[in-house]
């Protein structure tokens, strides 16, 4: 019996040493370098710049304006008055699926902000109230990119170059003309009825929130009112007329 037991014993031993080893479990982890790749690996397309003359008028100050030597607005060359029902003024038509990514664009926006607008002065995420932040406590060329949206010159929902730097541009969100708050957010006004106009004619057409003129708009119009002087359009809104393309 005593033998039996020295034998199975034996035997579970050889049984333990011979049972191969658990594989170790492993967590899948991103290099820095593939997470830099993936941040990298959009590539912008050129569009179409808009030509501006020497003799252009601006009714505001230029402040509000984007500097046109750098970033003077660029059309979609794809999007055409012929087939503006095909896209912009087809209702299954959004601008996310031509968005370019965020982190492209705030990459563009710090870099237009301190190398051609002099966005520089200094003011913390503290002084914007931290968590609750407020964009009317924003300074004048303030250096946070929160003050700012990337602005598409030419929006896309008027047929903008979407990922082109020459129609983006750092527009301030606290801007004034005189006692007039005049900023990112009312140009998002001026962008929607510029879009109702040019699809006003379109049949069945997708029209953005707000007002829509009295007359269509062509789409080089409805750009150039945007490229050229979209505070003089905000300004006739405001006044209840219709915007008069520039000359």
């Amino acid at each position: 019996m005593r033998r039996s037991a020295i034998v199975l014993c034996a035997l579970v031993a050889l049984q333990l040493s011979a049972a191969p080893a658990k594989p170790k479990k492993t967590t899948a982890k991103k290099t820095v370098a593939a997470t830099a790749a993936a941040t990298t690996a959009f590539t912008p397309a050129d569009g179409v710049p808009i030509t501006h003359g020497n003799d252009e008028k601006r009714n505001g100050p230029d402040g509000i304006y984007p500097d046109v030597t750098h970033n003077p607005g660029a059309i979609d060359p794809a999007i055409t008055q012929e087939n503006i029902a095909k896209n912009i003024c087809n209702k299954d038509f959004k601008t996310g699926t031509v968005r370019p990514p965020s982190s492209y664009t705030t990459r563009v926006k710090k870099q237009q902000m301190a190398d051609i607008y002099g966005d520089t002065v200094p003011q913390s995420a503290a002084s914007l109230g931290g968590a609750d932040y407020d964009e009317d406590k924003c300074v004048l060329h303030s250096n946070n990119a929160r003050c700012y949206e990337e602005d598409h010159i030419i929006s896309l929902q008027n047929g903008g170059a979407p990922s082109d730097p020459r129609n983006l541009f750092p527009e301030a969100y606290n801007t004034f003309v005189k006692k007039d708050h005049v900023g990112a957010r009312e140009k998002d006004k001026v962008e929607n009825y510029v879009h109702n106009g040019i699809c006003l004619a379109v049949p069945n057409a997708k029209f953005s929130s707000g007002p829509k003129p009295s007359k269509r708009l062509t789409l080089e119009e409805g750009q150039r009112i945007l490229a050229i002087d979209w505070y003089a359009c905000y300004q006739s809104l405001a006044d209840g007329k219709n915007c008069e393309p520039p000359d």
